[in-house]
Parts: C-alpha cells; structure tokens; sequence
C-alpha cells in the first residue's frame, strides 16, 4: 500500500508541473483564436521548414462571448521554449517573433520555422503562440492560440 501512495503522489507531481497552454500568460488574457490547421503537438518540425496556420475566432467554449464583438489588431505569430507557469503569468527559456502585421480578415498566414535559433536546455518543448489583441475592448485583452508542445530539430 506505502508503494502505491509513492508513485500516486510522484504522478501527481509531474502532472501539476506541466503547462497547460489553454490556461492565460498574464492578465486579460484569454484562449480565443482557433488554430485548426498548424503544428501538431508532441510533433517534430525541421528548421526552415514552412508551415501553414489557419485560423478564426468563431465561438468557443474557451472564450467568452462579449470578446467577440471587438476586431483583432494585427496579429503575431511567436515561438516560446520551455514556458512555466507562475502565479499571474508565464517565464520561458527562450522566445522568438516569427512574423507580425497578419491581419484578422486573412486567417491563414504561412510561416517559416526559423533556421538559426537561440540556445535551449530541452529543443523538445517548443510552444507556437499566435495573439491579437482587442484594442476597442475595455482593458484592451489579449487573446490567443498555443500550439504544442513540440520538437525542432534536423
């Protein structure tokens, strides 16, 4: 019985430690852009490789309905190493702007994985995040997507 309590409570542990990417990166923030077509997670992807996202923000369960009513700014396209959650936001490894300007109406922009990136710990826990912000919603939230986690590798 004393065996089953130790790997119940080790099981526990790792799953409180992972990252829930549904959960908000800071305040306002909130799960709201659908990316139905992108980087599979627990995927391996190769430098250089060109990617196409496609995305909406049709209604969710995620999202609240009044976000709905507001336009997206231009949207951004980033990739996060290694992000953690703290208590009102998220720290990361490494993070990288992989393109901006996308506007809302377009929803699809192709990307290119990029060939030369920073240094990293663990190459296997790379996050996709693509955000908007509603700049005529009161507090001005910020919405997003991520994508992962996944593996950038040759």
């Amino acid at each position: 019985m004393k065996m089953s309590t130790a790997v119940i409570c080790s099981l526990l542990a790792v799953s409180a430690s992972a990252f829930d990417k549904y959960q908000p990166w800071g305040k306002r923030d909130y799960f709201c852009i659908n990316v139905y077509q992108g980087i599979p997670d627990n995927s391996t992807v190769a430098p250089g490789t060109q990617l196409e996202l496609r995305f909406n923000r049709a209604p969710t369960t995620h999202c609240p309905n009044p976000l709905t009513q507001y336009p997206g700014s231009d949207y951004k396209v980033l990739l996060y190493n290694n992000p953690v959650r703290g208590p009102n936001y998220v720290t990361f490894d490494q993070s990288t702007m992989i393109q901006q300007g996308i506007k809302e109406q377009d929803g699809k922009v192709t990307i290119t994985v990029p060939a030369e990136l920073p240094a990293v710990n663990d190459d296997s826990v790379w996050y996709l995040r693509v955000q908007t912000v509603l700049e005529t919603a009161p507090q001005m939230p910020s919405l997003f997507n991520a994508a992962g986690p996944f593996r950038i590798s040759a």
